[in-house]
């Protein structure tokens, strides 16, 4: 069985580097690029490190979706109307469209965080009960883990720098100047000016 695509698919799925899933599994980075390239075989000591990522990645994901900026009105291309006008126009729907890509890529740093914070309690169960002399391996994959959580939660948190409170913030901006966007093509299509 070749484990490249699953593999691939783990790191797509939860935002993670080569560095980190090899740091999991036990092996080097160089040895995952080589297993998800198909060269290697996956090391069986590896193997069952895969499977909590594999039990994680089927938990219910939100999936929350943002609709689609419309797209440019015919107005924009028009010329008829003040120019002041259909300057505003364009610079609203640039700037529409500029927001609804950086939300687009703010919520999906947010679901990918999301998704590391719920796999974690998945890997934790994962880690036999800590002792006070065990392998290095396991303590790595502990520190690990840790971090993860912590990097996730932080993330999340309303505070954060680029958390759910600026994501919404910029999902309102973006609805501002659709807004503005077309009670100025109402306006120009009723013949003001």
């Amino acid at each position: 069985m070749s484990y490249a695509p699953l593999l691939r698919d783990v790191r797509a799925h939860f935002g993670l580097l080569q560095a980190d899933l090899a740091t999991w599994l036990g092996i080097s980075r160089s040895l995952l690029a080589l297993v998800e390239t198909g060269r290697e075989e996956l090391p069986r000591h590896a193997r069952p490190w895969l499977f909590p990522w594999l039990t994680a990645q089927a938990l219910p994901d939100d999936e929350t979706t943002v609709p689609a900026p419309p797209l440019a009105p015919a107005l924009l291309l028009a010329s008829a109307g003040p120019a002041a006008a259909l300057a505003r126009l364009r610079e609203c729907d640039y700037q529409v469209r500029r927001l609804h890509l950086q939300h687009l890529a703010l919520l999906g740093t947010l679901r990918t965080a999301a998704r590391r914070l719920a796999a974690a309690p998945v890997l934790h169960a994962a880690l036999p009960p800590e002792t006070a002399a065990e392998p290095v391996a396991l303590a790595l994959r502990r520190r690990w883990l840790a971090r993860l959580r912590e990097a996730a939660t932080d993330a999340l948190l309303p505070e954060a720098e680029a958390g759910p409170v600026v994501a919404a913030l910029l999902g309102m901006r973006g609805e501002a100047y659709r807004h503005e966007g077309v009670l100025l093509e109402a306006w120009l299509a009723g013949g003001k000016g």
